[in-house]
């Protein structure tokens, strides 16, 4: 062999050397790069997974708070209603003694005595009352006239006079009252209402008074 050719040999296989090395470096970089790629990969996946999380635990967390709120405003509104109605129960029972004095009241008579009597009774009558309206009771006013109103008047009987409208209260038997905007206890009236006749055999007067007093209720 040539000294030429062995030079290019020796040359030959530095290159091939070289190469390799090359190719090594090459090979290594891309593992390394293979890695890192696999390695960020892992990282966005467990970012994806923890930002899922935050937003589940953001959607609970405001599903709770808005649950809360509503239930503080629940609570307020059950504590300003109570506390608005507190009284209903007592003022309902004393409402009772308010009707006995009145109906002492309509008595006539002209013995002395008992119109003192009678006149201490107003007195007793008017401080109860007025007790009551501080409380928030009123009365329903309801005059011979009046439409008939379901709501706050209950039908205790019916008549018919055609000179009056239909549907209209011809005699108050019993003074309504509200608490307030409830109604405590409604005005027992009579009605002006035609009667019937096919409606007179086929049902007796107490179930057409029901139909009247539950007239609108449902509207």
């Amino acid at each position: 062999m040539s000294e030429k050719d062995l030079e290019k040999e020796l040359f030959d296989e530095k290159n091939i050397e070289s190469n390799n090395e090359v190719n090594d470096e090459i090979e290594n970089e891309e593992s390394k790069l293979k890695k890192k790629k696999h390695k960020k990969n892992k990282l966005e996946l467990q970012l994806d997974e923890i930002q899922e999380e935050l937003e589940t635990l953001k959607d609970k967390y405001y599903r709770n708070l808005a649950e809360m709120e509503n239930y503080k405003k629940r609570t307020t509104n059950e504590l300003v209603k109570e506390r608005k109605y507190a009284s209903q129960s007592m003022a309902d029972k004393l409402i009772d003694s308010v009707e006995v004095f009145t109906q002492a009241l309509n008595i006539k008579t002209d013995d002395k005595q008992m119109q003192n009597f009678l006149y201490g009774f107003k007195m007793i009558r008017d401080m109860i009352f007025n007790a009551l309206k501080d409380e928030g009771v009123s009365e329903i006013e309801t005059k011979i006239g009046d439409t008939f109103d379901p709501n706050i008047h209950e039908a205790m009987d019916t008549i018919y006079d055609p000179d009056k409208e239909e549907h209209t209260i011809v005699k108050v038997s019993k003074t309504g009252y509200k608490f307030k905007d409830r109604v405590l206890r409604p005005a027992f009236v009579v009605i002006n209402v035609k009667a019937n006749e096919e409606e007179n055999e086929n049902q007796d007067e107490n179930q057409k008074i029901d139909e009247i007093n539950n007239e609108g209720k449902d509207e």
